[in-house]
């Protein structure tokens, strides 16, 4: 399936999910409270977004100096984690509950490090071209492995 259909079908299915969302919370809370638990979300969102951008700007001009650019202040992963909390931010903004779940998410940090876990060096939990999985299971039959005594190993003895 081409690139562009897949957007347009999650696009959809996203849509979807929104409005089921948004007419669960208007049953539970009638329509005028869905509507303010919406704006107070993207409020939220708008106030947390500022902060992020405060606190990115007051990083950067700290790494932006000599001593810092040696310690290696702004690591890669420090750079993800305030990306990772603004897109939160941003799907805070934007109206709907099923974004603003997942942006609530991205704003906590054990989240966060789990995303830029599954992220790291663009694996996207695949091995780089060229290179095999390990594997999670290694199976062997009873000849092919030893027992070993905690005083180190024995070379070339088997199990019995």
């Amino acid at each position: 399936m081409p690139l562009p259909v897949k957007f347009m079908l999650f696009f959809g299915l996203w849509l979807v999910a929104e409005f089921v969302a948004f007419a669960l919370i208007a049953d539970r809370l009638g329509f005028s409270g869905a509507v303010m638990l919406c704006l107070m979300t993207s409020l939220a969102g708008a106030a947390m977004l500022r902060r992020l951008g405060l606190n990115a700007a007051v990083r950067l001009r700290r790494a932006l100096s000599k001593r810092a650019r040696e310690q290696g202040v702004l690591s890669r992963e420090a750079m993800l984690d305030g990306t990772l909390a603004g897109l939160g931010s941003i799907l805070l903004i934007l109206p709907g509950f099923v974004s603003d779940f997942a942006g609530l998410a991205l704003a906590a940090p054990s989240i966060r490090i789990w995303v830029m876990e599954r992220l790291q060096l663009g694996k996207l939990g695949r091995p780089p071209v060229g290179q095999r999985a390990a594997p999670k299971v290694i199976e062997l039959a009873p000849q092919e492995w030893a027992r070993v005594d905690d005083g180190g190993p024995r070379a070339g003895r088997t199990a019995p």
